[in-house]
This record gives structure tokens, C-alpha cells and sequence, in this order.
């Protein structure tokens, strides 16, 4: 009934849709929270979604940074597949589900208000964790292999996220300077 070639393939896809649902609200709910966001510097010591001041991560420089992580997870779950080896594959998994508790359900108890991703966060962690069981049974691994793996996989998604969230800043400047060029180009041939 399930194949572990199948199974892989729900960790990009729940990605997405949980990113999609970021990526539609973090820029309106900056805006909507920016004053409980300065006032909640205690919770929030940086900022979701690049508040800073008034500045936001644009949403098309977000979705560059979703698009990469998307194309990293896919490649990782199409790597698995062809090589058969789903260790770092489990380790994106359990990154992934516990990003939902540690992220997205710890700052909207602490903000006390909807955080984006929230929604997505709720009714995929229990999709994730029968993922998680299902694969399990499939792979057989010990505890060692396991907590090795979900170590593995948490540090590697630190990791990309880290850099990814420091190059939003880029993007989004790369985005804005493509977007002044045609109108540079109009100016110096007038």
C-alpha cells in the first residue's frame, strides 16, 4: 500500500503549502502587527518576515528563499529515491515537523496572535509524524540511526535557513535594482 519512493515526495509538497501560506501573509502581517511586533521585542528578538523598522521582506524576495529551499528538498527527496538511502531525507523530515512547534506554534502562543504558517503548522504536524511512523516501518532504523539522522537534519536545515533568511536582504535589493534598470537605461539615452 505505501512505497517509500512515494512517501519522500510529501515532504516537498507539504513544504510548499505551508511556505504558501507564509508567503501570502508576512508581509500584510508586518504591517498589520508592526506595533505589537516593536512592543514584543522580548519574545521576538528578530523579527519574523524581516520587520525592521519599516522595512519587510518583500514577498517576491521571500519566494526566492522558498523557491531554493524547495528546489534543496527536492533534490534531497529525488536523491534518496534514486540511491535508495533515506537517512538525511528522515533528518529534513523531523527538521521540518519540529520547525512547526518550535517556530510557528511557540511565537503565536507567545505573540498571543496568528502567526503565518500557524494554520498550515497545525494541521500538518500530525500528517508529518504518521509520515514519520509510516516511514520508520519502512526503514527500520535504530534509535542511534535515528537521533543521528534527525540531528543531522536539523543542523543542515539551521543551516540553509540561516543563509537564506540573510540573503532575503539581497534578493530583495537585486530585485529592486532590476526593476530600476530599464528606467536608468531610459534616463541616460534621453
Amino acid at each position: 500500500m505505501y512505497d517509500m519512493k512515494a512517501i519522500v515526495w510529501m515532504l516537498p509538497v507539504l513544504f510548499m503549502i505551508h511556505d504558501f501560506e507564509e508567503i501570502v501573509m508576512a508581509e500584510v502581517w508586518s504591517r498589520r502587527f508592526k506595533k505589537e511586533l516593536k512592543e514584543n521585542t522580548s519574545i521576538m528578538k528578530k523579527n519574523p518576515f524581516g520587520l525592521n523598522g519599516t522595512n519587510y521582506w518583500s514577498t517576491s524576495a521571500m519566494s526566492i528563499a522558498v523557491e531554493i529551499e524547495f528546489v534543496i528538498l527536492s533534490l534531497v527527496s529525488l536523491l534518496s529515491c534514486i540511491f535508495s538511502s533515506y537517512f538525511i531525507w528522515y533528518g529534513f523530515l523531523f527538521a521540518f515537523t519540529l520547525h512547526f512547534i518550535l517556530a510557528h506554534f511557540y511565537l503565536c502562543i507567545e505573540f498571543k496572535h496568528y502567526v503565518p504558517g500557524v494554520i498550515t503548522s497545525i494541521l500538518f504536524l500530525p500528517v508529518c509524524i504518521y509520515i514519520m511512523y509510516i516511514s520508520q516501518l519502512f526503514l527500520k532504523y535504530n534509535f542511534a540511526k535515528i537521533f543521528f539522522s534527525c540531528t543531522l537534519g536539523i543542523i543542515l536545515m539551521i543551516a540553509v535557513l540561516v543563509i537564506l533568511h540573510d540573503a532575503i536582504g539581497k534578493f530583495s535589493r537585486l530585485l529592486i535594482g532590476y526593476s530600476l534598470e530599464n528606467s536608468n537605461m531610459r534616463k541616460s539615452n534621453s
